[in-house]
């Protein structure tokens, strides 16, 4: 595959519920990811490489196809480490570690691009945020998953 157009450094925010075997929990994970352009022999693939939490990926035919598989391959880790953790504190643990897992490579690409959308080289509907934070926060919840209602995802692009 070789890249065919712009480097999104994109940030977002996933709110997913999670069940243990002995705890229900949110996670939050204000995170960012770089999505590039491929050309997949004749076929234009945009994939997300996850900058943090890092080590995951998604792809798609579009950008927000993309963060939407990056996203499924999230959920799928916190409920693997849901269904290994013993208690809550071991899930909070595991999943604080994942989240600070990061890549050099979308580091370094993520500034890059994000000096290109202050500079106004990258166009996107999505909004651009300067400064990004990225944090994870676990709580543990008392109501049963179906009684959850965590607010939707967001997305944005980074700026310089």
């Amino acid at each position: 595959m070789s890249a065919l157009g712009p480097t999104y450094p994109l940030l977002f925010t996933v709110r997913v519920p999670v069940e243990g075997k002995t705890f229900i929990a949110g996670v939050e994970m204000r995170g960012g990811a770089v999505v590039t352009i491929e050309d997949d022999d004749g076929a234009e693939v945009y994939l997300a490489h996850g900058l943090q939490p890092g080590g995951i990926a998604g792809t798609g035919g579009c950008l927000l196809d993309a963060y939407a598989d990056l996203r499924r391959g999230i959920e799928l880790v916190l409920d693997d480490i849901a269904d290994e953790a013993v208690d809550f504190v071991t899930f909070r643990r595991e999943v604080t570690e994942f989240f600070a897992d990061t890549d050099r490579w979308a580091e370094e690409t993520f500034e890059a691009a994000r000096k290109q959308v202050g500079a106004g080289e990258i166009q996107s509907d999505l909004p651009r945020v300067k400064n990004p934070k990225f944090r994870c926060d676990v709580v543990e919840f008392q109501q049963p998953l179906s009684e959850i209602d965590l607010e939707p995802d967001a997305m944005w692009l980074a700026a310089a």
